[in-house]
């Protein structure tokens, strides 16, 4: 009771600015409804009688937002039978923040305007987008009498308009799981469920399956046409029993093993459920054996980066140089190690920018991998392909494998114009993110790359815009699951922000003069440098000095 109550007063905290509250009429006893799945319950009111325009918009929105944990039938309350029909509130949620009060004016034509700095939006799969800077969000309504001589809504768009302390309370982050192509691990996507049936939103997530940008690079072992039963998701004792259609009684093998490791993955991470059963109308599936696949496959690596041009390990304040012979001459600004421990191959950058070079630790010549005007510094993914592109005036993004050459290009015309900053291939290798720049305007994309069995690229789907509440990035690096740590510039200071796939941002302290950062698993794993070559760990809670007189500091990917 103390949460609701809690939450109740944030939202009219929020309102409270916009139009006077009720402050006449008899007390009276009422019964506080209660939410059999244990989630947040907001306790909507009707309208005041008497209410003006400005009150009765005011009330509305605390109703709708309400409604989210119901039925929208107090809101429904607030509309003229027709518009009342008409009014869909789930198909699109528009987040707003609450650091201000937002402004509630009349127009011209008499409609009452609700404007507000926008957080996001949450469409009705459960994909939120940030919004970029400086957006308002703007809804308007229309209002006429009712016979009574009420005022009523009469016009409104789909959808509700909620601030950001309500939808943190009512929603969660959950991440439904698919397959890379040679099941190898799996692959996240962000959604945003309601915490009251965040189970079976995430299995109807799961069988909706991936977003169009995402599916270029994914599979799911679920057969197309499955659907839970009436029996639906139910929770016993940490165990969740989840009841499909007669479409997956026929998996067998690796099949019915695959279908298994994705569900069980995205329930897990649910509160309150601690293993998974599946069933097939009624009747238990029989899984032959366990899938152990990893969401973020990345293990402990040694630091890596440049001292005076020469690769070199960076250990507990130690920096220790590796194979100078192998690079003498090769001017290098830039160096990403390859996914083994010890590392024993780098992909690095040098020729004045012009060449990316297979970097050997273990006394192998160097070798010319790509060959360009000013290229991006390079990423490495697992399965051993360095990626990069030329910075401006071209389309084409490039993949050489570290130990074949091998060469892959892949023409993105969306990429032309731009101005290509970095580029960071994800864990697994299905998603990349890529910043770019076009007369000021900095973007971080995500794609995803579609492979063979054997890891090998053969295409990169559409772009997906993410992070777009960051002015100017210049480096991002993965650092879980759906996030990326980015360097930011904003009127000349450095920043580090976490940012991601689906979900809202997160600011870090950040030290003067940053350059370049790295990072691993979790964010006490990031290391920044900056322009004196100075590295810096973080702790949790700030940084310290980790070493002197490096750059480009580096984990593999």
């Amino acid at each position: 009771m103390k949460r609701l109550i809690a939450l109740l007063a944030a939202l009219m905290v929020v309102l409270a600015g916009c139009a006077g509250l009720p402050t006449s009429g008899e007390p009276h006893q009422v019964d506080r409804p209660t939410n059999l799945d244990g989630g947040v319950v907001l306790d909507p009111q009707g309208p005041t009688p008497g209410s003006t325009p400005e009150n009765l918009v005011t009330d509305f929105l605390r109703a709708s937002g309400a409604g989210i944990s119901g039925d929208f039938s107090v809101a429904r309350q607030f509309l003229t039978t027709e518009a009342a029909t008409r009014w869909n509130p789930t198909t699109e949620i528009r987040v707003y923040q609450d650091s201000q009060s937002p402004a509630i004016s009349q127009t011209r034509n008499g409609a009452i305007r609700v404007s507000a700095s926008a957080a996001g939006t949450l469409d009705d799969r459960g994909r939120y987008s940030v919004a970029t800077p400086d957006v308002i969000v703007n809804a308007e309504y229309s209002l006429v009498k009712n016979p009574d001589g009420e005022w009523r809504i009469a016009a409104l768009d789909d959808g509700i308009v909620i601030p950001s302390s309500i939808f943190e309370s009512l929603y969660s982050e959950t991440l439904l799981y698919f397959l890379t192509p040679d099941r190898a691990a799996l692959v996240p996507e962000a959604r945003w469920y309601l915490n009251s049936g965040r189970v079976t939103n995430a299995i109807n997530g799961l069988l909706q399956g991936p977003s169009s940008w995402l599916a270029t690079g994914v599979h799911s072992a679920i057969p197309p046409e499955t659907s839970l039963t009436s029996r639906g998701v139910t929770i016993t004792d940490g165990v969740a029993r989840v009841d499909f259609s007669s479409d997956v009684a026929s998996l067998q093998g690796t099949d019915l093993i695959a279908f298994k490791a994705q569900v069980s993955k995205t329930l897990m991470n649910v509160p309150g459920v601690q293993s998974v059963v599946l069933t097939s109308e009624g009747s238990e599936l029989n899984v032959p054996s366990k899938m152990d696949l990893s969401s973020y496959p990345y293990a402990a690596y040694t630091l890596t980066g440049l001292r005076d041009g020469v690769p070199a390990r960076i250990s507990g304040g130690d920096v220790v140089p590796i194979a100078p012979q192998a690079v003498a001459g090769l001017d290098l600004t830039a160096i990403t190690p390859a996914y083994n421990e010890p590392a024993t191959w780098a992909a690095a950058l040098g020729n004045g920018g012009a060449t990316i070079y297979a970097v050997s630790f273990v006394g192998s010549p160097s070798i010319a991998l790509l060959e360009g005007s000013q290229l991006v510094a390079p990423s490495i993914d697992a399965h051993d392909w360095v990626w990069s592109a030329e910075r401006t005036a071209s389309d084409e993004l490039v993949a050489v494998n570290l130990h074949t050459g091998e060469r892959m290009a892949f023409q993105l015309s969306w990429l032309e114009g731009l101005t290509v900053r970095d580029v960071a291939v994800s864990r697994e290798g299905t998603r990349m993110a890529i910043v770019t720049d076009q007369g000021g305007d900095v973007q971080i994309n995500a794609v995803a790359i579609a492979r063979d069995a054997d890891g090998t690229p053969l295409e990169i789907g559409n772009s997906k815009r993410f992070g777009q509440s960051l002015v100017d990035v210049t480096e991002v690096s993965w650092v879980s699951e759906v996030r990326v740590a980015a360097v930011t510039r904003n009127q000349g200071a450095s920043g580090i922000h976490i940012v991601g796939l689906g979900v809202p941002p997160v600011s870090l302290a950040a030290i003067n003069n940053l350059v370049s950062l790295t990072s691993g698993r979790g964010v006490d794993s990031i290391v920044i440098q900056n322009d004196e070559g100075n590295l810096f760990s973080f702790d949790g809670t700030g940084w310290r000095r980790a070493a002197e007189g490096v750059t480009s500091p580096a984990y593999p990917g």
